[in-house]
Order: C-alpha cells, then structure tokens, then sequence
C-alpha cells in the first residue's frame, strides 16, 4: 500500500525553523539538509509502520505518533506522525533534544 503523506501546518513551521537555524550555519549544509529531508518525508508513504511508536508524545497527545529518526548526531530530528486510514500524517519536526511536546501546542 502506498500512503498520501500529509504534512501539517506545524510541520512546516517546524521546518521552516529549523531551516532558518541552519542557514545561519552555512547555506549549503542547510540546502542539502531540507533535500535530504524532503527525501525522508517522501520515505513515509511506504512501510510507515515500521518506525517505532513515539510512547511518551502519544501518551501526552492522546493519539498513537510514530517517529522517524532523520538527520547525524548531534543534528537529527524526529519526524512525528500518525497513520490515518490511507495517509500518513506529519505532525511535528523536532529537534532530538528538544523536550517532549506540550499537549497545548498546535
């Protein structure tokens, strides 16, 4: 079964932030990371359900979310999303060492 991958508002505000964080860096790496990214969202339209249930953000959401691990140390980020009938939905692009998600965020 091939998924539709639905990424929501917050995930691309999400990464919008963090794109604007890596461009401060250098343009080139921040340019290979949102491609590298887009690659990986791209990814979750098959076999989603092999990534582990995030336990900890479903618990305080109230919905089953799933990561996927995308990016190298120290600079990886959890794509969170949900599995819908036939969509997967992107809910949230963290940063690995950002706190857990506070249930009053959109």
């Amino acid at each position: 079964m091939i998924y539709r991958v639905i990424v929501t508002a917050r995930a691309n505000a999400d990464t919008i932030e963090a794109f604007r964080f890596k461009i401060e860096q250098s343009t080139q790496a921040a340019a290979r990371w949102l491609a590298g990214l887009e690659k990986a969202i791209a990814k979750l339209s098959k076999f989603p359900e092999r990534h582990p249930v995030a336990e900890e953000e479903s618990e305080r959401l109230g919905i089953t979310l799933r990561q996927m691990i995308y990016g190298k140390k120290p600079g990886t980020y959890r794509l969170l999303f949900s599995i819908e009938d036939d969509a997967v939905v992107l809910h949230f692009i963290r940063h690995s060492a950002r706190n857990l998600i506070d249930p009053g965020e959109d």
